[in-house]
């Protein structure tokens, strides 16, 4: 096997510190070639975060104003629709890491579903923000579009991620290895989260006057969620391509690969799954995945309404603390892999937590009190420094977690001797479905049960529950999220540990065995 022999050459060098100077210069050399690889690798690997970047935070960003602001809906309406959209894809992923580990055609196992599910991804970004005339007769038949449209859109985000991200893991098949390559794709996401759902702020939602002199807010034309949404899916798809395009050499035949005898397609995918979730490092992994997602989806579906409605910022305002968090989560993300090397993957992650915490917390003091003037330009600077903190220590969570369900996926191909990485990939992607899916919800009726309602002129008791909801979610979520870090048993010497000695709790799945 390749990843095999690639990692016994790494080993190898890491090992040739005691040798001869003979012996240590073709070490050098080759661990210079490696690395050089490795770059090479994550150069095209990376443009296929930015096309995962501009869909969901696209959608992260701006569909609750689409459907509340433009089209009318209800916040709990409109919460239940992105909610069921992406409970879905949390169903439909494990079938889709089973299914792409057991593709076997010329352009081998991964990358035709890229190809297939990023494309049509691209082109359903685009009909979420298309809603025909006659479905905005009523609420309801709103709804069903509106529903439905984000049906078809999870399914094609999940034929094109869940395969996405599997190859990363094979990639870059080395424990510091992992860490780098989640900290690039992190830069590659805020880049493009920067380009697009922050800059969209100035160049799609600017407010305007129509020409009796009425004001136009930019973020009640249907129109403009349009523009963006075509934008936005053209790029996405370029990315998609840029991908494919770049790992060419990647790309092999894998239809002689030999497998073993796997149960019919139903109670394959349940058995896996549920062995899969039986790895204690799989399980610790998916709690802290749910629970760092939670916190980030609390605030950023809030975010919208809190620099419209809370802080009182202009559009160009919002463009500044929508990029600051952006450029805070990639330095966040940056600096995962030299805080892992340093503290652990752990312990950067219990780091971030308490930096996520802080920024939260920090936000209430700074404005609950009402001691600061929110839209003034010392408000704007506190509130980008503070929640710049809180996306700074998310940048360097989210990454750390994706690399540790690597390793944890690395450790059950060497019990069972081949490669589950899509199986360990949806698991990965289902706690975070998961949490997306329940935080927007529980958004959606906080917003209803604060007595929020953006299709009308809230309160303004309304709106500093607003902000007490959203600062007080997330902050409180990741102090929570600290125990479980903390008391995560794997490190790097429980890692290469587990690496010489395969045998433990996965072994049946060498063998098919429950």
């Amino acid at each position: 096997m390749k990843i095999a022999q690639s990692r016994g050459a790494l080993s190898r060098v890491a090992l040739g510190g005691g040798r001869s100077a003979r012996t240590t210069a073709p070490a050098a050399t080759s661990s210079a070639v490696g690395r050089f690889d490795e770059v090479w690798k994550l150069l095209f690997y990376c443009p296929g975060e930015g096309a995962n970047s501009l869909v969901t935070n696209g959608l992260f960003g701006f569909a609750m104003l689409f459907y509340t602001d433009a089209l009318g809906l209800p916040a709990t309406l409109a919460a239940t629709a992105l909610s069921m959209s992406v409970f879905w894809e949390a169903v439909s992923e494990p079938a889709m890491g089973y299914i792409s580990d057991r593709t076997r055609t010329r352009w081998g196992a991964r990358f035709p579903w890229i190809l297939g599910g990023g494309l049509a991804m691209s082109m359903l970004f685009v009909a979420v923000w298309i809603v025909p005339s006659a479905f905005r007769a009523n609420q309801l038949t709103t709804f069903a579009y509106l529903v439905a449209a984000n049906l078809l859109l999870r399914t094609a985000l999940t034929v094109f991620f869940v395969p996405y991200m599997a190859v990363g893991f094979e990639l870059v098949p080395t424990y510091n290895g992992r860490s780098r390559l989640q900290a690039v794709r992190q830069v590659a996401n805020m880049a493009a989260n920067f380009c697009g759902p922050a800059l969209a702020w100035s160049v799609f939602f600017h407010d305007s006057v129509d020409h009796a002199g009425h004001a136009l807010v930019g973020t009640r034309q249907a129109a403009n969620y349009l523009h963006m949404g075509i934008a936005f899916g053209v790029c996405s798809a370029i990315c998609v391509l840029l991908v494919v395009l770049g790992n060419r050499s990647q790309i092999k035949d894998n239809r002689a690969s030999a497998l073993r005898q796997e149960p019919k397609a139903g109670p394959g995918i349940a058995l896996e799954f549920k062995l899969i979730l039986g790895d204690r490092h799989a399980q610790r992994i998916f709690l802290l995945t749910f629970l760092a997602c939670a916190a980030m989806v609390i605030v950023s579906s809030m975010q919208g309404y809190l620099y419209v409605y809370f802080m009182g910022f202009a559009p160009n305002a919002r463009v500044v603390a929508h990029g600051g968090t952006m450029v805070a989560m990639a330095v966040g993300g940056a600096s995962s892999a030299f805080l892992s090397a340093r503290l652990d993957k752990k312990g950067a992650a219990a780091l971030g937590a308490l930096m996520g915490a802080s920024g939260a917390g920090g936000l209430g003091l700074a404005f609950l009190p009402g001691w600061i003037e929110r839209s003034g330009v010392g408000g704007l600077c506190i509130f980008v420094g503070l929640e710049g903190l809180f996306w700074l220590g998310s940048g360097i969570v989210l990454p750390i977690l994706t690399a540790m369900i690597g390793d944890a996926s690395d450790l059950a191909r060497h019990r069972c001797g081949h490669s589950l990485d899509g199986g360990y990939a949806s698991t990965f992607t289902v706690a975070t479905r998961l949490a997306i899916s329940f935080s927007i919800m529980a958004s959606g009726w906080l917003l209803g049960l604060i007595g929020f309602d953006p299709a009308h002129a809230p309160s303004a008791a309304a709106i500093w529950r607003l902000g007490a909801t959203a600062f007080a979610g997330g902050g409180l979520v990741y102090l929570v999220f600290l125990w479980p870090v903390l008391s995560y048993p794997l490190d790097r010497r429980r890692y290469e540990q587990e690496l010489a000695n395969p045998s433990g709790q996965n072994a049946a799945l060498a063998h098919g065995q429950g």
